[in-house]
């Protein structure tokens, strides 16, 4: 089975190949419209980890590489980088954490800011008069499971895969049942069967 691959397809994913194993959870046209037109707005990946809220703000940021991310740690969570930008627009990986006073200072200096958070910063947003609009991520079908996998499989294949022939529906059932909506759980199990 492994002779297949390039590579572990259950590995990380290198910036420029996010497009290729992305299964989009939200309109990308939309949303892009938003960015660029909307006059004050917040744009928030909502959920726990490991449901691709990280992938998802990473990928969509690619679509503005003019416009900075920042992935925040405990270490790094310093607001003084973000405020200095010229960018109107930021994206924010783990807003959480930023103090709530820098998040509000946040809110009020930048345009648009597109962030991931495990809980709702609408309070936040309601303080600055900033729009806001969460996205949740949350749940997770066969039929979405199946193409996560399926694209990852292709990426790494020498030639082309049916996911049919290694992902049976009572095996894909089986993931979800075992890690329910956990992406990140998921991959990682794969990727130590495909080690």
């Amino acid at each position: 089975m492994k002779e297949k691959f390039e590579f572990n397809p259950f590995a990380g994913v290198l910036e420029e190949d996010l497009g290729k194993i992305l299964v989009p959870i939200f309109n990308i046209d939309a949303i892009s419209y938003q960015i660029e037109h909307a006059d004050s707005l917040a744009i928030e990946f909502i959920g726990k980890q490991g449901r691709g809220k990280t992938t998802h703000l990473r990928y969509l940021q690619k679509q503005f590489n003019k416009y900075p991310i920042f992935l925040l740690n405990t270490t790094n969570a310093n607001i003084s980088e973000m405020m200095t930008h010229e960018a109107d627009v930021v994206f924010v990986d783990s807003i959480h954490h930023l103090s709530i006073a820098d998040r509000i200072q946040l809110f009020r200096s930048k345009r648009v800011v597109i962030y991931t958070t495990h809980w709702s910063r609408k309070y936040a947003c309601v303080l600055t008069n900033k729009k806001h609009y969460s996205i949740p991520f949350k749940g997770i079908t066969v039929a979405t499971l199946r193409s996560v996998i399926d694209k990852r499989l292709q990426l790494a294949s020498r030639n082309k895969i049916v996911i049919d022939d290694l992902f049976t529906e009572k095996e894909l059932k089986s993931l979800i049942r075992k890690f329910k909506d956990n992406y990140r759980g998921i991959i990682n199990h794969l990727y130590e069967q495909y080690q």
